[in-house]
């Protein structure tokens, strides 16, 4: 955050300065007051606790104000709503001379893995860029993203979920997207959004967001809502399975240090083709890939400048990490959150590499939260595709998992939470087995696969 004086600060949130210094200069921003550094403004929001008692501590730990409802003891910015000024602030820092590209990123899987990507990609190439940190991606994580950006960010990458209507349209409006990133459209929170299409028009709002002058890097194949029907945009780019696309793939294969596959890129007439060795598992991630080269080339690289940045890669934690285990037991940990088409994407993966190794494969699937009244079904459906693609052992996670096995007929097991499973799976397992762990984030399932690590460490 570029250095703001607290004048300047009341000026843009439109309140009113008690007991503090309006020349003192914030450069940061916080709402937690366990991680306020020197120097930040601490906004006491309202939630399952009241922030303004935790104001003291934020003080202690060196807040040059608070940003509050009512004055406190210390220094405070006083506020009718100290969310709205939060937000405020941060729209008010991207409008600024010499404010950072954004980069809007949605969509219902692989969200992360095209943010981590993009990243890469232009930190590889010399650009400056803040991104997303963990799930900082509602209307409180993403304006502290935009204030925690150096001053000298030239691209801002945000990641933009969704629970409701009207989320992604208000994240654009706190952070006005120059390109746009969905990633896909598929279940997931449907009992807010009731049906696919409403979800297509939630993601749509990205797209409706952007100038005319912006870029959208799309699938080739999602419901019209979801590009933002008769948006005239500058340019549009899509990426998908063949050459229909923008952006596609052949020759994807895994080796021992990653993805390898042959990345094609045309518009008009050129067309481009480039090899890219990635150091990341699971020919699932193609897709995501093919979307942050698009998120990349919007912003003016070339292919091989994309496929040069892809080598840099590096997942966030719990998102395709592989590992091995004692007895040359193999985990693939996707464990951080789950939708149906990522839990088809993670079986398909687990089968590929279980039949290329011999192995057995063992499948550990938590439930999947927030799919309205098809969630039964779409469980279902993900066990008759488990018994499809050849797993061994289905291994069900919670209550809603044991919808699962109503239809995978072959060996399964059930635990009613992960700290169960971890206990009953080191019985279980046998040497060589193929593991694969998803499934909403809500199981903890992270829980389970520290558990194994503990518990069948190599050391």
């Amino acid at each position: 955050m570029k250095p703001v004086s607290l004048k300047s600060i009341v000026q843009t949130v439109g309140g009113s300065l008690v007991g503090g210094d309006e020349t003192a200069l914030a450069t940061g921003a916080s709402v937690d007051s366990r991680s306020v550094r020197r120097g930040d403004l601490f906004f006491a929001l309202k939630g399952r606790v009241d922030g303004a008692d935790f104001a003291p501590e934020a003080h202690l730990r060196g807040a040059v104000a608070a940003v509050a409802s009512r004055p406190l003891s210390g220094p405070t910015v006083v506020v009718e709503d100290p969310l709205s000024a939060l937000q405020e602030l941060a729209r008010w820092s991207l409008v600024r001379e010499g404010a950072p590209t954004v980069v809007g990123v949605t969509g219902t899987v692989g969200k992360t893995t095209v943010k981590d990507a993009l990243e890469a990609i232009l930190r590889a190439n010399g650009l400056k860029v803040s991104a997303t940190a963990g799930n900082f991606n509602n209307e409180i994580g993403l304006p502290l993203t935009v204030l925690a950006a150096n001053e000298k960010t030239e691209v801002l990458v945000l990641e933009m979920g969704a629970t409701h209507k009207g989320d992604i349209a208000h994240l654009c409006k706190i952070a006005p997207p120059s390109v746009g990133v969905l990633t896909a459209v598929s279940p997931v929170h449907l009992d807010s959004f009731g049906d696919l299409e409403g979800l297509a028009a939630a993601k749509g709002e990205l797209a409706l967001a952007l100038p005319d002058h912006g870029t959208l890097v799309s699938p080739l194949s999602v419901p019209a809502a979801a590009t933002g029907p008769r948006r005239e945009l500058a340019r549009r780019l899509t990426f998908g399975p063949d050459h229909r696309a923008n952006l596609w793939a052949t020759y994807t294969s895994e080796l021992e240090s990653g993805l390898y596959f042959s990345l094609h890129v045309r518009e008009g007439s050129e067309e481009h083709q480039v090899e890219v060795k990635s150091p990341v598992f699971g020919t699932h991630l193609v897709e995501p890939l093919l979307a942050a080269v698009g998120g990349a080339l919007a912003l003016g690289l070339r292919p091989e400048e994309c496929a040069r940045g892809l080598q840099r890669l590096r997942r966030t934690g719990l998102r395709g990490e592989v590992y091995r285990l004692r007895d040359d037991i193999l985990v693939y940990d996707d464990s951080y959150n789950a939708s149906p088409a990522a839990v088809a994407a993670v079986l398909r993966y687990g089968a590929e590499g279980a039949r290329r190794q011999n192995r057995r494969l063992v499948a550990v699937l938590g439930g999947m939260f927030e799919l309205g009244a098809g969630a039964r079904e779409y469980h279902r459906e993900a066990g008759r595709l488990a018994e499809e693609v050849g797993v061994d052992l289905l291994v069900c996670v919670g209550d809603e998992a044991r919808w699962y096995a109503e239809t995978f007929p072959g060996e399964t097991l059930f635990y009613e939470d992960a700290e169960v499973a971890a206990k009953g799976l080191h019985a279980t397992l046998r040497r060589g087995d193929y593991v694969v762990v998803k499934g909403s984030r809500g199981v903890g399932l992270d829980r389970l696969t520290r558990k194994l690590k503990e518990r069948l460490s190599l050391v």
